[in-house]
């Protein structure tokens, strides 16, 4: 047993180099906690706790708090127990997944082993198809950004969307830009009511673009709602805001709310409980994307080594970089 020798929190405030603009937010920073977990054996681990105060309602004054009384409490415990304590804490808080992080990192270093082989999944061998997400913009500068990502080399563009029969004009007006190895993805975050999703989906079922899923078209408590979508839909339907935890995705997997598990370390608090919402998909058959919010190579590269070595991982949204100049941190770029 290797015991915490220090654990350091630094504050990472930078622009963006773009607006992000969802139905939920518009976000003109990323804001985030590093964490640095150095062992008595000189071994350091690194993690990363992004904020997204419409996400989970806490701040980064909320979560640097959490982050001290963690710290302070897990300071000189061994690494495993102190791992231990963070993953079983019945509380969840976004800030809890950059400590577990950092804490997995130290440790597989500490054991000569990759992260991969310390939380027993597979190598990360695997390559998966990153994405980039066009904000919600008006239609010519939709079909700008579209031509720009595409001449870029992304074959999946994923639109983040509002309600209203102008927003879904506006997403198939791109259609004579797509070429048939370019497939699109629809984020209302919530933004449609049952019907409105219902009447959407049509018309992009009709409209010949290839669409990979629709994320989360109606509201978090509307499963209802979510269970009659996915029935009605042949794009397969992907539950996020639904799904914070195991319990979150159990209730949606069972009552067949969703086709898809949409999994991000700031919702689930950390990489073994997203490898337990992989694990009991996988064994009701149901596939997972793994996302991400704006995030730095640190955070993004914990979520591309998960994605690659969890076999029903089948998409991924790991674009953080996409919309940050400059990050201090060197690799990680999941482009």
């Amino acid at each position: 047993m290797v015991k915490i020798q220090s654990v350091k929190l630094f504050k990472l405030v930078m622009p963006l180099s773009k607006p992000f603009i969802t139905n939920i937010r518009a976000s003109t920073s990323l804001r985030s906690l590093i964490y640095q977990v150095v062992l008595e054996d000189g071994s350091n681990g690194y993690g990363e706790s992004a904020e997204n105060y419409k996400l989970t309602g806490e701040s980064l004054t909320d979560m640097i708090d959490y982050s001290e009384n963690a710290i302070s409490t897990i300071k000189g415990m061994d690494a495993d127990s102190a791992l231990t304590s963070i993953v079983d804490a019945e509380h969840y808080h976004s800030a809890k997944y950059g400590i577990e992080m950092a804490l997995v990192d130290a440790i597989a270093r500490s054991n000569g082993e990759s992260v991969n082989s310390y939380l027993n999944i597979d190598a990360a061998t695997r390559s998966l198809h990153n994405d980039t997400t066009i904000s919600i913009m008006d239609e010519i500068s939709t079909r700008n950004a579209t031509s720009a990502t595409i001449q870029a080399g992304y074959k999946c563009i994923k639109y983040k969307v509002k309600s209203g029969t102008d927003e879904l004009n506006r997403i198939l007006s791109v259609a004579d830009l797509l070429s048939d190895d370019v497939s699109i993805r629809i984020d209302p975050n919530q933004a449609w009511s049952r019907q409105e999703a219902i009447s959407n989906i049509g018309k992009l079922q009709d409209s010949g673009i290839k669409v990979d899923f629709i994320e989360q078209p109606v509201k978090v408590d509307d499963l209802e709602g979510m269970k009659e979508i996915t029935r009605f839909s042949r794009i397969p339907i992907v539950a996020d805001e639904s799904v914070f935890g195991l319990n979150d995705a159990k209730k949606v997997i069972d009552e067949r709310c969703a086709d898809i598990i949409n999994i991000k370390l700031i919702k689930c608090g950390g990489p073994i409980e997203a490898i337990r919402i992989a694990n009991f998909a996988k064994e009701k058959g149901i596939g997972c994307l793994f996302g991400c919010t704006s995030e730095v190579n640190i955070a993004l590269s914990m979520a591309a080594c998960l994605s690659a070595g969890l076999s029903n991982v089948h998409f991924i949204d790991l674009d953080g970089l996409d919309y940050v100049d400059n990050t201090p941190f060197s690799g990680g770029d999941s482009h």
